[in-house]
């Protein structure tokens, strides 16, 4: 994957956790969801980006007591206004 169709899928994944406000979406359902768009991704590409988006501060870890080894990620207040800059919400 280039740079650009990188960024074009870090924001499929920010669009997606924003249409669900208020829940968190695992990997295989955004995997889902970046398919749907066109992008050929695994569940290892979206986990890549999820932690990317993660450490940028525009999506968090939803806590879970049970099985926090299946992450499910949420948007964050500066992921929604991100989505907002560039004209995507």
């Amino acid at each position: 994957m280039n740079a650009a169709s990188r960024e074009l899928f870090r924001q499929c994944l920010l669009i997606q956790l924003s249409r669900i406000r208020g829940f968190a979406a695992p990997a295989s359902v955004l995997r889902v969801g970046a398919q749907v768009e066109g992008f050929e991704a695994t569940l290892d590409d979206v986990g890549a980006e999820m932690q990317y988006l993660e450490d940028k501060g525009l999506v968090a870890v939803d806590a879970k007591p049970i099985s926090p080894e299946n992450k499910r990620w949420r948007l964050t207040a500066d992921g929604r206004d991100y989505l907002a800059q560039e004209g995507l919400a």
